[in-house]
């Protein structure tokens, strides 16, 4: 069983025919600072690396929120056509990022909020564990406060027995990728249970100790298999936030901080999240919140060895780095920026975050849509040597299926007030435990097994539940939600313990005190049964 954030799912989409590609495009010199005074003439655009006429040319001035004029009094002063929005997403991963990197990473933010915005930006607050933390705003002090609970939900990310395991360990040994860590582990496990090998030639040849070996491995998946878990949890949030923006007027940008995840084997996870990015125009900034990093000092083990201590010397930065590669990934495919190794984070949420001085927005009339991602160049025409930054590319979407693929039920649910006792779950709401320090629900689902319809294969019952929380303020509006997922493969055993006291599974939503909404929705697998209702609950 597992819980993510949950972020409401449209129930319809829009579909226009874009007659133009839009563009932005910063131009720096040598020293980092922005060009002005280009036109039209001085751009050439490339699609796929045909060249194509730029029909559209503006310009843009940066202005600080702050510095921003207050609208005309005049009753006679027409008003100015508004621009649309710029939507920034500050998702904090507090699930990865150590105490230290979190706080450091909170402090520049704020910072950011204070002279980096833009007349017109809306800045959200969301978190990996616990979903949206403030929507969209403009309110500086309201953005302060909401980065102000960002709070730790570190998990960990070290084995401290014996042997001792990083989760850069369990990810090499578990997906078989270095003999060398293998080898070093099992050398430890040696050490700390001379018994667990007959022979003493283990001490010299480990590899050569099968039950040390099995054991390391047993070890070593069982961890990466909680470790790939956060990591696939993280891809998730980033996916859910992704989709609720795609209804967002305005340029998107996601500045995710994090201390970094391993992401090895997790491949798909993230192709789907840019893939989504791509269709929805979302860009994913990501600030590596080590900073500077340089090589770990090794945690003391008593077991350590001479192959084991070597071990750590050979790996030097490299789990810092590997931690950085989807980070680095998922803002290069998405035209985004990667800040990192450099500990002025200000700096990094500046350049993420804040719009340049000045920016040109190039548009054109590209060909009829062919479902394919177009990688974009732009250039130049006079030869002159400035760094040109623009999106790397655009997915142009092709026609939809005559018949779109059908929302969720327990989407349209989760936002309805409809109630409904047809699935075999019992639905209850408590107060979130006292000395939590935060106002929090405590949702429990208990599902009575022997009501449920299970496929049956080679004597395994399996099944496949969802369950969704959602927190409503008074106007119906969304504040926050969890989705948990049960995937059941039950023994005639295991049903039988389950039969008698049913399956539990429990979620915890926080949220400033108030009066809310509950909106409580679970259905089986394929939505044969669906049970919904909705609670009034006061958070103090």
């Amino acid at each position: 069983m597992s819980a993510s954030p949950y972020v409401p799912k449209p129930a319809a989409s829009i579909r226009t025919e874009a007659r133009l590609v839009d563009v932005g495009v910063v131009v720096r010199d040598n020293r980092g600072h922005t060009v002005s005074g280009l036109t039209r003439a001085d751009f050439r655009i490339e699609d796929n690396g045909k060249p194509r006429e730029v029909t559209a040319f503006s310009v843009r001035h940066f202005v600080s929120a702050a510095a921003a004029p207050p609208a005309a009094s005049s009753p006679r002063a027409p008003a100015p056509m508004p621009e649309k929005p710029r939507w920034v997403g500050l998702v904090f991963d507090d699930l990865s990022t150590p105490f230290g990197d979190l706080v450091h990473a909170r402090l520049a933010a704020k910072r950011f909020v204070e002279s980096g915005m833009a007349a017109g930006d809306r800045v959200g607050v969301l978190t990996v564990s616990s979903g949206l933390v403030l929507g969209f705003t403009a309110d500086v002090a309201a953005i302060e406060q909401a980065i102000d609970k960002v709070k730790l939900r570190e998990r960990k990310n070290e084995y401290a027995g014996c042997p001792r395991l990083s989760a850069y360990d369990s990810y090499v040994i578990a997906n078989h990728m270095d003999n060398a860590a293998l080898e070093a582990k099992v050398s430890e496990l040696v050490e700390c249970d001379p018994l667990v090998c007959e022979s003493r030639a283990a001490r010299r040849e480990p590899l050569k100790c099968k039950i040390a070996v099995e054991r390391v491995q047993n070890l070593a998946n069982s961890f990466w298999e909680q470790t790939s878990h956060q990591s696939r949890s993280i891809i998730a949030s980033l996916r859910n936030y992704v989709d609720a923006m795609t209804q967002l007027d305005g340029a998107r940008v996601i500045l995710l901080a994090s201390s970094g995840f391993l992401s090895g084997t997790l491949e798909p996870d993230m192709d789907e999240v840019v893939e989504r990015a791509l269709h929805a125009d979302v860009v994913i900034n990501s600030l590596d919140a080590k900073g500077l990093y340089l090589v770990d000092q090794p945690t003391p083990n008593p077991y350590s060895t001479t192959r084991s201590r070597i071990y750590e010397q050979l790996l030097g930065s490299r789990p810092q780095e590997r931690s950085n590669d989807a980070m680095a990934y998922l803002s290069d495919a998405t035209g985004g920026l990667f800040f990192h190794n450099q500990s002025d984070l200000e700096m990094g949420f500046r350049e993420l975050g804040m719009q340049p001085e000045t920016s040109y927005l190039l548009g054109y009339v590209p060909d009829s849509p062919d479902g394919k991602y177009h990688r974009l160049k732009v250039t130049l025409t006079s030869g002159r040597h400035e760094s040109v930054q623009a999106r790397m590319g655009y997915m142009a979407a092709a026609a939809p299926p005559e018949k779109p693929a059908p929302v969720r039920r327990i989407d349209r649910e989760a936002l309805g007030a409809t109630q409904l006792e047809d699935a075999p779950v019992k639905l209850a709401e408590r107060q979130g435990e006292p000395g939590s320090g935060k106002p929090a629900a405590q949702i429990s689902f208990r599902w009575d097994v022997t009501r449920l319809a299970f496929k049956m294969s080679d004597g395994v019952r399996s099944q496949h539940l969802d369950m969704v929380a959602a927190l409503l303020d008074g106007n119906g509006n969304f504040v926050t939600g969890k989705e948990g997922v049960a995937e059941l493969a039950l023994s005639e055993t295991g049903f039988a313990r389950l039969a008698s006291g049913g399956l539990n599974m429990t979620m915890r939503l926080e949220a400033p005190p108030g009066s809310y909404r509950l909106r409580l929705v679970a259905a089986d697998e394929g939505e044969q049964h669906v049970s919904a209702s909705t609670l009034a609950v006061e958070l103090k």
